[in-house]
């Protein structure tokens, strides 16, 4: 082949339309990257061939490859004519069925990579719900964006009402990892590897954009950092927050988050809690957007300190802990509504060390006995647990489930043991620490057990 020969076949509107013998009324050389059968006004009508009479105004339509209708219209060929469109005509005894069918076999059949260069660029161009649109037409496979804390991002087509949580395949769905959530898509097998490719090629557009959006909103984030860094230590004025958003009288509340536990003291070990503080601040921040209310994040140590404005605490909190990795724990303060950030913090800090793994746990939710036993020294509960419950690892943990249960046999069934054993298990528990029907027994055992809890947690 000599050089300067070679030229991709064409996709315009002139040789997709012209090629299949219909009557072309306006020429136009645009390419055509996609069929739209029917108005969806989520949808950029950009690069395609529209099957349909707009009913609503022409001007959205000005940057489509063209018109292709059963009847000729006066209007549509004027505006086509001023805009640059192409208008062609195709027999009314026609089954449009039958039309797309021929038009989507020959758009590929004329140039694949060229359709898909195409088709690519409208993804990097168009909103998120827009995208998800397009790849639903262009794979007639329902489609949904989920977030690692549930929420529905954007859908579209019939999608049901509860979706995957982890990436994988199953029965009629196929659920992709997508950046700041899944990209799940629903319908038959067949069709499903089909669309495989096209699929992945979305996933990772939309991992593309989360990664954009992270950086993004860590440099805006800087500043907002290193004001709630100044309040915590109260060296920063409260009314600055008027200049990130927050509102006078607005309720907020104060949360710390920590990773799961990275073991280890060596040099590996360190750069994992380094690389696990940066997901979990990552995944905090993207959920807090999401959210759409005004928030400061920043980085102390291994966790995590954030601020935001709320509307309901718990049900927030809930979802921030869904968003971040399994294992991960959190405590957030009491509802505020000034500037107290010093002892909202406080309140976040007792609340974390109370919470077990994989718990978000709210500092007015906190019970009474943890609150004063935090208050002691790891080394104090240490000595408390030690003192009251000198029980080897067998009758502890039948001590445990017997003190969370309401009666003897639902605690026989937690432990898969017979009541005859666990009430010889409990006679053996008693020589040990004293009769469990005496008031003081109880209030020693209640009071060590959450020790242990604590210093577990």
């Amino acid at each position: 082949m000599k050089e300067g020969n070679f030229v991709p076949k064409d996709t315009s509107f002139d040789a997709l339309v012209g090629g299949l013998g219909l009557e072309v009324l306006r020429p136009s050389a645009r390419p055509v990257l996609y069929l739209l059968p029917a108005p969806r006004p989520l949808l950029s009508p950009e690069g395609a061939l529209l099957l349909f009479r707009p009913q609503e105004g022409l001007y959205r339509y000005r940057n489509a490859a063209g018109f292709l209708l059963p009847e000729p219209d006066p209007e549509l060929l004027a505006f086509a004519e001023r805009e640059g469109l192409g208008f062609a005509l195709y027999p009314p005894w026609l089954k449009r069925e039958s039309l797309e069918r021929a038009l989507a076999l020959r758009l590929f059949a004329l140039a694949p990579g060229m359709a898909l260069a195409g088709l690519l660029d409208l993804f990097l161009k168009l909103p998120e719900r827009a995208l998800l649109e397009v790849l639903h037409q262009a794979t007639g496979l329902a489609l949904a964006h989920v977030a690692p804390w549930g929420e529905v991002l954007g859908f579209a087509g019939p999608v049901p009402a509860r979706h995957p949580k982890e990436p994988g395949t199953g029965r009629g769905w196929v659920a992709l990892e997508a950046g700041e959530g899944l990209l799940v898509a629903y319908g038959e097998e067949e069709d499903l590897l089909r669309a495989w490719g096209l699929l992945e090629v979305a996933a990772r557009l939309l991992r593309l954009r989360a990664r954009e959006r992270s950086v993004e909103r860590m440099q805006e984030e800087t500043l907002g950092g290193a004001l709630l860094e100044g309040l915590i230590l109260g060296e920063a004025d409260p009314e600055r927050l008027f200049a990130f958003g927050f509102v006078e009288g607005v309720e907020w509340v104060l949360a710390l988050v920590e990773p799961p536990a990275v073991l280890g003291r060596h040099r590996l070990a360190e750069e994992r809690r380094r690389e696990a503080t940066l997901e979990l601040r990552r995944r905090v921040g993207a959920y807090l957007d999401r959210l759409g209310v005004p928030y400061l994040l920043t980085a102390r140590g291994n966790r995590v300190a954030a601020m935001w404005q709320v509307h309901n605490p718990r049900r927030e909190a809930e979802r921030l802990l869904q968003a971040l990795p399994p294992g991960s724990r959190l405590g957030y303060s009491a509802v505020h509504a000034g500037g107290e950030v010093q002892e909202a913090y406080r309140e976040a800090l007792i609340a974390l060390k109370a919470a077990r793994p994989g718990e978000a746990l709210s500092f007015a939710g906190l019970d009474p006995v943890a609150f004063v036993l935090l208050q002691q020294s790891p080394e104090d509960l240490k000595a408390l647990v030690e003192r009251f419950l000198p029980l080897p690892p067998k009758l502890l943990r039948t001590l445990e489930v017997y003190m969370e249960s309401a009666t003897l046999e639902e605690a026989a069934r937690a432990l898969h043991i017979h009541p005859n054993t666990l009430r010889y298990r409990l006679k053996r528990v008693e020589e040990r620490i004293g009769p469990l029907s005496a008031p003081e027994t109880l209030a020693r055992v209640h009071l060590a057990l959450r020790a242990r809890s604590l210093l577990v947690g």
